[in-house]
Parts: structure tokens; sequence; C-alpha cells
């Protein structure tokens, strides 16, 4: 008896909140709600003119209406209670054991409406005998509760799948961010040390070099907050950055830009490339090689890029940044992460000659406004 109890009020518990939850559910999606309600005026209104050819409309309409409730009552309660609560949790007995008693509730509901509202005329599409009106109405319930089961289960299969993509973009994005916040300071500290070292001598280079810091510094802090820059701007820092870079050299020092192409529009990550040109300058030997280089190279056809870089190294001196660099693995994680499959980064460490080639398919301007 106490089970009995019990268990009812764990029926109604589950009951209760599943009406709860469809109210939220149809609340936050009016559209989807519109779209059923449609969907069942429309299905009702075309048997109620088909009916109507055999029967007085006002009597279809009661018919057709009454029918209505038990068959869309039997839909949702199955696709949103039984499929929802029992099948999805794998609870197949359960659910066929209910599934199966819904079909004969509302079987018996559907024969007792036909029966009342049995008329001659409509034996064409409704049988007359008790018998076969009895497994009609078994039948079109049953047909009723398999198309509402799998209605709900690929509906939950599409909203799971929204979900994880949502997920995984926040996830991403989160990721993103996180990379981004590693590169800036470090591209900060680098800067300030070569400011310093010039104070320290008392250059008359130290303004101007503060002057391009900053300059710099706001395209890190505001442009690079942004998904998207336009390609140009990324040139142009990184122009900033070499100027910055020979400032700190009393000695022209041999590093050569060369762009081939327009940018015509194009857009990029901001500081996706700054960081490899960066990796350059820390690990050329300009300290102890006369002949040492930086040479960068970007080539741009349609929307394709090429980007290489090119600096000489010693062997015998690793100029590795003890406060902990972000490096190129930093990059490769962020071209995972949002240029997925349509880039191609290569490193060749020769033995005096490091290379990176970086091909990247970018977006232009169009192509942005569906990315923000």
């Amino acid at each position: 008896m106490v089970e009995n109890i019990l268990s009812r009020k764990e029926g109604m518990v589950l009951l209760s909140k599943f009406i709860a939850k469809s109210m939220v559910r149809f609340k936050n999606n009016t559209f989807t709600l519109a779209l059923h309600v449609g969907f069942w005026l429309l299905f009702f209104l075309f048997i109620s003119i088909l009916i109507s050819n055999y029967l007085p409309f006002d009597q279809a309409v009661v018919r057709i209406f009454l029918n209505g409730v038990v068959m869309v009552f039997a839909f949702y309660f199955n696709a949103l209670f039984l499929v929802n609560s029992l099948l999805e949790r794998k609870k197949y007995v359960g659910f066929l054991v209910s599934a199966s008693f819904l079909v004969f509730v509302t079987g018996v509901f559907r024969f007792l409406l036909l029966k009342i509202f049995e008329r001659a005329e409509l034996s064409f599409a409704i049988p007359g005998q008790t018998e076969n009106l009895l497994v009609f109405s078994f039948l079109n319930q049953l047909v009723i509760v398999v198309v509402s089961t799998i209605f709900q289960l690929l509906q939950n299969r599409v909203r799971r799948d929204r979900q994880r993509q949502q997920l995984q973009n926040m996830q991403n994005e989160a990721q993103l961010n996180f990379l981004k916040t590693q590169i800036n300071p470090h591209f900060l500290f680098n800067t300030l040390n070569n400011i310093y070292a010039l104070s320290v001598i008392r250059s008359e280079k130290t303004p101007a070099m503060i002057l391009k810091l900053s300059e710099l510094l706001r395209y890190v802090i505001y442009d690079g907050r942004e998904k998207r820059v336009l390609l140009e701007q990324e040139i142009n820092h990184i122009k900033k950055f070499i100027e910055l870079f020979q400032m700190k050299s009393e000695n022209e020092l041999n590093i050569t830009m060369q762009v081939e192409g327009s940018p015509n529009g194009l857009r990029i990550e901001p500081m996706i490339l700054i960081p490899i040109v960066e990796n350059c300058f820390k690990h050329t030997d300009f300290d102890t090689n006369p002949g040492a280089y930086v040479k960068i190279i970007l080539a741009i056809h349609n929307k394709s890029i090429k980007f290489i870089t090119l600096n000489t190294k010693d062997e015998s001196d690793l100029q590795k940044d003890k406060t902990g660099g972000v490096g190129l693995e930093n990059i490769k994680k962020r071209l995972d992460l949002n240029y997925f499959n349509q880039y191609e980064l290569i490193i060749q460490n020769k033995k005096q000659i490091f290379e990176v080639n970086l091909s990247m398919e970018l977006d232009n301007e169009k192509d942005n406004s569906t990315i923000n």
C-alpha cells in the first residue's frame, strides 16, 4: 500500500516536472510553438473541410475537434514525457509498457467518439462495424505514438548536436582568449626590455621607441580583441614591430619584408602572424653573426596567403626566453581552433637556418559579416 502511494507520488512529481519544463521550453521558443499550433490547425481544418462534404460543417468541426484533442494529447504526452523520461534514459521496458497503455487508453477514447458520431456517410473512410472500428482506432493511435516517438528522438538529437556545437564554440572561444592573453604580455615584456636597454645607454631613440610601442599596444589591446581584422592592419603591425626592433640596435640590422599582392579587404585573426616574426627576432644570431638576417615574405593570391619567415641561428647559442615565451606551439593551437583544415604550417629547423612556412585561407569583408 505504502509502495503504491510512493509510486503515485513519484509519478505526480515527474508529471509536474514535465509540465513545468514544457511550459518553459514553449515560452523560450515561441516560434516552435507557433509552428506546431499552425500545423495542427491546418491539419484539422483540412480534415474538417473534407468531412463537411458528407456532414454539416458544424458537426464536422465538433467531431474533428474532439478526436483532435485525443490525438494531440497522445502525440505530445508520448513525445515530451514518455520519450524524454523513459526512452531517452534507456528504460525500454517502461517505455513500451507506458506507450502501449497510452495507445490503449486513447484508442478507447477514439473508438467511443467515433461510435457517438458514427455516420453511414463516412463508411468509405471509417469502418462501421464495431470490431473494425475498434481496430481502426487503435491502429490510428499507434501510428500517432510511433510518429511522435520518431519526431521527438530526431528533435532531441538535433538539440544535442546544437548544444554540443555551442559548448564547443564556447570552449574554443575561452581557449583562444587564453592563448591571446599569453601572447600580449610576452610581446610587451620583450619590447620593454628593448626600451630598457636603450634607456641604460641614454639613447636618443628611447622617446621614439616609446611612441612606437604605444601605437603597437593600441593594436594589441583594442584590435586584438576582435575575431578578425583587416590583413592590412596586421601587415602594418608587423612593419611597426620591425621598426621597433631596429631601434634597439646602433647598426642597421638585415631585416627585410616583402609583400606580394594586395590585401584587398581580406581579414585575419589579429596577432596570428606577429608571434612568428617575434620568434625570428628572438632566435636570430644578430649579436654573434655579422651575416645574420631575417627575411619575411607575404604572398597574397585571391583569398589565400603564404607567410614565410627565414632567420639565421647559432646552434651553440639557443636564445630561449627564460621567462617562458609562447612560441610557435601557441600559434598552432590558435590555427587549429580558428582555421581548422584551412591552413598548413611547415617548420624546418635546419643547421643554420630556421624557416616557417604558413599557408592560410582567409575571409574577406563580406564573409566577416557572418563571423561577427
